[in-house]
Order: structure tokens, then sequence, then C-alpha cells
């Protein structure tokens, strides 16, 4: 597995830069919010409702020597989008790097009652909506220089049956094409670029039948489910100084489970 290498002290190829990470209290927003302030970032950990779990975050970035806050938004609505963007410029000054992590779940217990149409207008609002304004937003307010990350998904590319998976390739292919029309727009200041993972390994994947986890392990040419660290030395990469001229482009992290 890829291993994003620790720096001493924080000194980092991020020293000194802004970071913002929406959705960062759990899962890969908490590991990308922890390995940007490995790399000397300061970085604001966004959260919508899992407070506790976004403070969580910020200790454990303020024990090793980094530095972070919190700062609470609601996605789905305007207003709160651009409250958070203005107070993360106040607070932090010229943003280098926007990570729209957040995204909304078809199969938790947040959606419990829904029926289909509520918990796909959710994920609309969430993951399309929050992340077009989170984007329209912030360019203002970034530096020169400076990019932006949106998240998309594998199967948007080969076509996934099924629900909940139609929501979720619907959403994110919308990602995957905002992306492409943001990248035109904004540079040549503001590059923007998407990740589209495959199968990460979180809670709910760690729950699924043994014998449902080495059958989608088979069907990786890799032979191993991906870790949100994949992702972060994916989005390491794509913020770097090292992609600086690369715009517009979806990554697929997936182990070759699909390729184009």
């Amino acid at each position: 597995m890829f291993h994003v290498k620790h720096n001493e002290g924080n000194a980092g190829v991020f020293q000194g830069k802004n970071v913002v990470v929406t959705g960062a209290g759990r899962g890969i927003g908490r590991v990308l919010a922890t390995g940007f302030a490995e790399q000397g970032a300061r970085v604001l950990v966004h959260y919508a409702h899992a407070q506790s779990r976004a403070e969580e975050v910020v200790s454990q970035i303020k024990a090793s020597g980094g530095d972070a806050l919190t700062m609470q938004a609601d996605l789905r609505k305007p207003a709160e989008v651009a409250r958070l963007v203005k107070a993360a410029y106040e607070v932090l000054g010229p943003i280098d790097v926007w990570i729209n992590n957040s995204g909304a779940s078809a199969n938790t217990s947040e959606t419990r009652g829904m029926d289909e149409i509520e918990i796909f207008e959710r994920i609309v609002q969430v993951d399309i909506l929050g992340t077009w304004r989170c984007c329209r937003e912030v360019e203002p307010y970034m530096r020169d220089g400076s990019c932006i990350l949106t998240t998309g998904w594998d199967r948007a590319v080969d076509g996934a049956p099924g629900l909940p998976n139609q929501f979720y390739a619907i959403s994110k292919g919308a990602i995957m094409s905002l992306t492409r029309c943001l990248a035109s727009e904004y540079a040549p200041r503001v590059r923007v670029n998407c990740i589209a993972p495959g199968r990460i390994e979180n809670d709910w994947s760690r729950g699924l039948p043994e014998k449902a986890r080495q059958k989608a392990t088979q069907e990786i040419p890799m032979r191993r489910w991906g870790e949100p660290e994949d992702i972060l030395g994916t989005a390491l990469f794509l913020a770097s100084p090292a992609a600086s001229f690369i715009t517009g482009q979806t990554l697929l992290v997936n182990g070759g489970e699909i390729m184009r």
C-alpha cells in the first residue's frame, strides 16, 4: 500500500499553505485533513453535523504540532456555503487548496425513513449543488496558482446498474463534468481536478460478508481494496507544484478495476 511520508516538525511541501477540506470529520476527509497538516498546511476542518468528530480531527492535528480549526456549514444551503467561504478567507487568508470531499450517503442510518426520491434529492443537494456552490464561492478567494479538488466515482465511467448505484453515478458523473467546465473557466489562475475513488475501505466495506469482500478483491487487478491514504497520496500530488500543468482531469484511484 502507498504510504505518505510523515515529515518531522510538519515541514513539508505545503508549509504555510491554507487548505480547506469539506466533510473532514471522518473517513477519507479525516485522512485528507491530517495528511495535509502533516505536510505543513494550516487546515480548516469543515463539518455539517459531526461536530465532535471534526473537533477530534483538529485535536489530533494539534497534538502532532499542526495547525487546524473547525467550521460548520450545511452545504445544501447557499447562504451557509457563502458564510463558510468568507469566514475561511477571513481566518486563513487566501486559499491554496480547496477539497470538495463532502458527500451524502444512500445506505446509512442518516437515510432511515426516506424514500428513493428523497435519498436521491439529498445526494444531489450535497454532492452536486454543494460542490458547485463551494467552487463558485471560493474561486475569488483563492491564491494565484492554487487548486480545487472534487470527488467523483469510478463507476460513473462504466455505468453502474441498480440503486443506489444510479444515484451515485449520476451525481459523481455531474461532478466530473463540472470539473472540466471549471478547469477551463478558472485557468490559468486556479487548477481544478477530480479524484474518482473505487473500492476504498470504510466502516461500510468492513461490515460486508467475507465472501463478498473476497469476490470484490479478485476483480481488482491490484488484489486489494484501497485505503484512504491512497486518496491522500493522489490529493497531495494534484495539489503540489509537481502537478502544475494538470487541470481538468479525473484520476481513477481504483487499483485498475475500471480503466479508461
